[in-house]
């Protein structure tokens, strides 16, 4: 008997992106501290990064929970220079995983990136990090170098990841 393909895949998620706001910082917290493999940021990290709008962009993703109440599923937070924007955390609760809320939250960063005339987004990722590396990949990044031991607990170097978004960048 043929399996159901209807099993096999799952629906994706439609989320509400909107900027981080200030009641916003635990929950993000929430969701940093559930993956082992991101950077553990201090509230105060965060509240300065979300305070500093000339050069951090932050952004949440929520979808509203059984009973109509919007709940955050994920943030992406960047900062912009010159030209460049550094992708510095994205991540999507576990709960929510793979139901395309990062791509929407990478999508947004992309394009306000672009929005501010950055022609380059660049990002660090764990070099044992297979699934955020083919989740890079997907959206054209490439590698363009590594930092050794740039992680900590446990120790890891990291790879560089570029994607051209200016004008000639298609």
């Amino acid at each position: 008997m043929r399996k159901s393909r209807k099993n096999a895949v799952m629906k994706a998620l439609q989320a509400r992106i909107r900027k981080v706001a200030r009641g916003d910082i635990d929950r993000i917290i929430d969701i940093e501290r559930s993956w082992h493999h991101l950077s553990h940021w201090s509230i105060d990290s965060y509240y300065r990064l979300i305070n500093e709008d000339n050069f951090t962009q932050s952004f949440i993703a929520e979808i509203d929970d059984e009973h109509g109440v919007p709940k955050i599923v994920g943030f992406v937070i960047f900062h912009f220079t010159i030209d460049v924007s550094e992708i510095y955390n994205i991540a999507v609760d576990t709960a929510h995983a793979r139901s395309g809320i990062g791509k929407q939250l990478m999508t947004a960063a992309i394009e306000a990136s672009r929005r501010n005339h950055a022609y380059r987004v660049t990002l660090e990722v764990r070099k044992s990090n297979t699934p955020a590396i083919n989740f890079y990949l997907g959206f054209k990044f490439r590698v363009a170098g590594e930092r050794r031991n740039y992680y900590s607990n446990p120790m890891e170097d990291a790879y560089v990841m570029e994607l051209e978004t200016g004008p000639d960048s298609d």
